[in-house]
């Protein structure tokens, strides 16, 4: 059965970072090729300090790269499309649960979380994700104590920051191998993309719960 969410928890949502007045954050404006973008890039991935819209602007980046790689138009950016998709990954992140369907009855569907932020008739998709909050690099040893039945993996190094860059890298590349998330990143009929990110905890670690929406011309 779905749980009934009273609506003090609904307006509270409301209240979180991603969730305010959409607009259009300067860094979107910024040309690629400019140096800034590098130096901004290459800087760790702090969960504690992290600027999240930062970290979207990059996999905003990393996603059109993908798409220029294959002969496709960039997306553009659309306010209205980030609103929904902070507010999805806030949502998902206040009542603990990773799914497209939310459990609050007026938000339950991508369409019915565009219509309140405005964006009607429009076709439409949504990508979802959560993301380790550091970088743990590949196993250097695996010793198994056939005594005992155990085996044991030893890591080189358990908290490596991404960079903002890597971030971006790794996820894209993760939806580009799955075939459902590859192809609302690469469906022709898209031209807009807005990506929102909020922090939580999973399973006991840090953790990004990012959204991508994607939508056609035609609002």
């Amino acid at each position: 059965m779905r749980q009934a969410y009273p609506k003090t928890v609904l307006a509270g949502l409301f209240f979180l970072s991603c969730a305010a007045k959409p607009y259009i954050p300067d860094i979107y404006s910024v040309q690629p090729g400019v140096p800034e973008i590098a130096d901004t890039l290459s800087q760790d991935v702090v969960f504690e300090t992290v600027d999240l819209l930062i970290l979207e602007w990059a996999i905003f980046l990393e996603t059109n790269n993908q798409r220029e790689r294959l002969g496709m138009r960039p997306f553009r950016f659309q306010p209205l499309l980030r609103l929904a998709a902070c507010q999805h990954s806030e949502e998902m992140v206040a009542l603990d649960y990773f799914e497209h369907t939310s459990p609050v009855a007026e938000y339950e569907t991508l369409s019915k979380r565009l219509n309140k932020v405005g964006l009607r008739r429009t076709f439409a998709g949504e990508n979802i994700a959560i993301y380790p909050g550091y970088r743990k690099q590949d196993i250097v040893f695996w010793a198994e104590d056939i005594s005992s039945l155990e085996s044991r993996r030893s890591w080189r190094n358990y908290g490596r920051n991404y960079t903002y860059e890597e971030f971006a890298e790794e996820l894209v590349m993760r939806w580009m191998q799955s075939p459902p998330h590859r192809r609302n990143i690469m469906n022709h009929y898209f031209r807009y993309l807005g990506v929102g990110i909020a922090k939580g905890v999973y399973k006991g670690s840090n953790v990004f719960y990012v959204t991508q929406n994607f939508s056609s011309p035609n609002y």
